[in-house]
């Protein structure tokens, strides 16, 4: 009876933990200036936990599989890794003078921190991947870039990063695989925050001190458009895309007067224009971040009116402010942690060319092989035993994975070999795709196709 209870209790304790899981609603993590990071539970609009980072927090950005948040600390010239399970500090990595922004790849293997270095400029690329040997530290070192840097982001593609170059009026775009500068774009005067459709195909600039924001066309990295509004007066300052890439939400308020009076332009990514605006917003709105499902835009202030020091949370449905919520002193940076999406990862079914013929009666096994990338090493970042291989992926049909890398494909780069047994695939006649399904050694999903000919 005592089992029974026991394992009943089990079962319940599982389901509602599930059960809360999936229904969590995300975290928004806010770097204030003033010290510390709030951490805003977005269900209740309350402060959750306050984390104790380096001095003078500025930027944030959270890896994809919302395990850690990485902080730049302006005045302590470091980088704070926050462990969002726990909410707690878990590394420090030192970088240039003045940090500013943070962005990560999509893959989850690097982060890029801004620093002003004296305006001399650089990035920081730091070995997010865990297990790595060189996690947390950093790897390279992009430099002198010529001006004083401040936002970044990470193309979609992985393939390069955009970072705005606040006193020499550009964007420099950085080649990931190299870490080199491959172009800079002239842009609007003073670019501070800029961000990247999901698509990959635009990047919206804003530019402070000209008051406009730059619409980059990234496949020729030129300028095709110039967005500016007179309703509210004012230089822009953050950018965020919504999850459809319908909207960006750019945040604006008066720095010639420094009233830091201002509001949010929301801009039709189709039209290039401005078609709604949320104002005003009394206190030097800056940071700017929009949850996962699009729903809700979370916006910093950090100036010296009624609103300082707050989070004004915007509804998308009606633009307009829903909520307020007290934070530290003098908030900037803003991230949400994100809809955990699996990771898109290059496999190939039997290796060596030729249709990959798959005979289910066999009792022999399948060779699979997850392929490593310029910014994903296969063989150190994913779970052999997570991986799960067949007709829908969910097939656990796993016999073993290599204890030693391979190049399967020649590319110089280790990979991942591992062996199914065709039996458990469940594939059926007529099946045109093999899925391999697993996780990272941080918990991010995975996901592989390649085609397959099913015979018997």
């Amino acid at each position: 009876m005592n089992k029974i209870r026991t394992l009943l209790w089990v079962i319940l304790f599982l389901i509602a933990t599930s059960a809360i899981t999936a229904g969590a609603a995300p975290f928004a993590y806010v770097a204030n200036l003033g010290g510390g990071v709030s951490v805003i539970d977005t269900a209740s609009n309350t402060v959750a936990a306050t984390v104790q980072a380096g001095i003078g927090p500025q930027g944030v950005a959270i890896t994809p599989n919302g395990a850690f948040a990485y902080v730049a600390n302006f005045t302590s010239n470091d980088v704070s890794v926050i462990d969002t399970a726990t909410n707690t500090v878990v590394a420090t990595v030192p970088v240039g003078a003045g940090p500013w922004g943070v962005a990560i790849a999509p893959s989850g293997a690097f982060a890029y921190v801004t620093a002003f270095d004296f305006c001399v400029g650089s990035v920081s690329v730091i070995d997010t991947t865990v297990g790595s040997p060189t996690v947390n530290t950093v790897v390279a070192t992009v430099s002198p870039l010529g001006g004083c840097l401040t936002g970044v982001a990470v193309a979609p593609s992985g393939a390069f990063a955009y970072v705005a170059n606040f006193t020499a009026n550009n964007v420099a775009v950085i080649d990931t695989s190299t870490n080199t500068v491959l172009t800079t774009v002239p842009v609007g005067s003073g670019p501070r925050g800029l961000a990247i459709t999901p698509n990959g195909a635009f990047a919206y600039v804003a530019n402070s001190m000209s008051n406009t924001v730059s619409v980059l066309e990234t496949t020729t990295n030129t300028v095709i458009a110039t967005v500016a509004s007179g309703t509210i007066v004012g230089g822009p300052f953050g950018v965020a895309v919504t999850p459809n890439g319908s909207f960006a939400y750019v945040t604006v308020f008066d720095t010639v007067s420094l009233s830091c009076i201002g509001g949010v332009w929301v801009i039709d990514t189709i039209t290039n224009t401005v078609v709604a605006t949320v104002s005003p917003l009394d206190s030097c709105p800056s940071g700017v971040a929009i949850t996962p499902n699009g729903a809700f835009v979370y916006v910093t202030q950090s100036g010296l009116g009624t609103s300082a020091n707050s989070v004004s949370v915007i509804s998308t449905a009606s633009n307009s402010v829903v909520a307020t919520i007290g934070v530290g002193i003098a908030p900037g940076g803003v991230a949400i942690t994100p809809a955990i999406v699996p990771l898109n990862v290059a496999i190939d079914v039997k290796p060596g060319g030729g249709p990959n013929n798959i005979n289910t009666t066999s009792q022999s096994l399948i060779r699979v092989v997850i392929l490593s990338s310029s910014d994903f090493d296969a063989f150190a970042r994913v779970d052999p035993s997570s991986l799960t291989f067949g007709r829908t992926g969910d097939e656990p049909s796993l016999a073993s994975c290599d204890a030693s890398a391979s190049d399967a494909n020649g590319d110089g780069l280790p990979d991942l070999v591992c062996h199914f047994f065709k039996t458990l695939t469940a594939f059926q006649p007529g099946d045109t795709v093999g899925v391999l399904k697993g996780s990272t050694v941080d918990g991010q999903p995975i996901v592989g196709t390649d085609a397959v000919h099913i015979v018997r």
